[in-house]
């Protein structure tokens, strides 16, 4: 017997029962594309054995999204804002190749020192772009110093730049017996910048010729362009006769950023630098020992004289600025601590005046310290003292 459709009154049920299980399932699959373990699995075709996904150890659940948390977009390496303002001309493939060549003969070299950079390149960085210049200059104190705040040449040269006590004066850069100008991450980062600003306009916008000029001085490059133009050579940097570290020193800089622009390439690992700011400017309201500094911030004295090259004493001075570079982290810490705190807390050494018979040896076993960081903390080249001087002793307070 056939029945009509008014005797089925299961049917329309079973009709949005079905239409209900399909939806579902079609949610979930859709909910699965999205959640990287499923997709993981489903990445394995079953076809054989060399396809089969493996499960990577780095997959783990820690790192599965929280799906009742909001999801925070990481930052943006460092990196991707110095590439995209790369903006030197090419250089000619045999100097730069053999450049090049040497980079990637010691790669963890290279990529020690870059992370040597780390808590300078941000700053440096925004100082380029805030100038609008090309950004492959954030990467010169990899070829000046190694990003090394503390290098000091045979010459005389010093810092992150790499300047001579003369062109430091011309630049304005302070130097005496408590500070060092040329090692202030700040003012001769501003300085070289202007400096390099300054032979760009000199050399018709040419930056490689600025460049060279950075290195070997102005004038010598200037004799090089009229020795070609007189003897009616090409005049560009590639066809100067300057001595052989200039040659090199601009090479260098461009096989950096090919470097840095493919390293997979060369074998070579980034570290990764969150385009923020590594340190924050605080002032010091005063003569402060970098000692005590470390310890307030609880950061370690080795990381703070990191940041403050250029007080050559390990103490804000009483006189002049009272700028102090911390981790950005550590800031606000600092500051909360700094405040109230009593003047004989703030330094860790005391003033010697030196007398006729005193010798520095006999002077540093008083105070119970080595002879070679009573002569670092003075800037003494050897242990000559003069009567009537004055020494600046650390001491250890309890």
């Amino acid at each position: 017997m056939i029945m009509s459709r008014q005797h089925i009154p299961w049917l329309p049920l079973l009709v949005m029962a079905v239409i209900a299980l399909l939806s579902h399932t079609l949610s979930v699959q859709q909910s699965n594309s999205r959640h990287p373990l499923v997709s993981a699995v489903q990445a394995y075709d079953g076809k054989s054995h060399d396809n089969a996904y493996k499960l990577s150890a780095a997959t783990t659940i820690a790192q599965l999204p929280d799906q009742h948390t909001d999801r925070v977009t990481p930052p943006e390496p460092l990196w991707t804002r110095l590439r995209s303002g790369f903006a030197l001309p090419a250089g000619q493939s045999g100097p730069v190749q053999a450049q090049l060549h040497r980079f990637t003969s010691d790669p963890v070299n290279v990529e020690r020192i870059l992370q040597r950079g780390t808590p300078f390149l941000y700053h440096i960085l925004s100082e380029v772009n805030r100038r609008g210049l090309p950004t492959e200059l954030a990467l010169l104190p990899a070829v000046e110093s190694a990003f090394d705040p503390f290098a000091r040449s045979p010459q005389g040269a010093a810092g992150l730049w790499q300047f001579m006590p003369r062109t430091a004066s011309y630049l304005g850069l302070r130097q005496d017996a408590w500070y060092d100008g040329r090692r202030d991450v700040i003012a001769a980062t501003n300085a070289a910048l202007d400096y390099l600003t300054q032979l760009q306009q000199r050399f018709d916008g040419d930056w490689l010729l600025a460049l060279a000029a950075y290195n070997a001085g102005p004038t010598r490059v200037q004799r090089a362009i009229q020795r070609n133009r007189s003897n009616g050579k090409l005049v560009d940097f590639w066809h100067l006769q300057l001595p052989k570290e200039t040659r090199d020193y601009v090479p260098k800089l461009l096989a950096l950023r090919t470097l840095i622009m493919t390293p997979a390439i060369y074998g070579l690992t980034l570290q990764t630098i969150a385009d923020k700011p590594y340190f924050s400017v605080i002032d010091s309201g005063g003569a402060l020992d970098l000692a005590v500094v470390a310890r307030l911030a609880g950061v370690s004295v080795d990381e703070i004289r990191r940041l403050n090259p250029a007080l050559i004493r390990q103490t804000v001075e009483r006189t002049g600025s009272h700028r102090l570079l911390v981790p950005a982290t550590r800031a606000a810490v600092l500051r909360m601590q700094l405040q109230g705190l009593a003047e004989q807390q703030r330094l860790h050494w005391v003033r010697h005046s030196i007398h006729a018979g005193d010798t520095l040896s006999g002077i540093a076993q008083r105070y119970r310290i080595g002879t070679a960081r009573l002569r670092q903390f003075n800037g003494l080249s050897d242990s000559r003292i003069m009567a009537g001087d004055l020494l600046i002793v650390p001491v250890t307070q309890g």
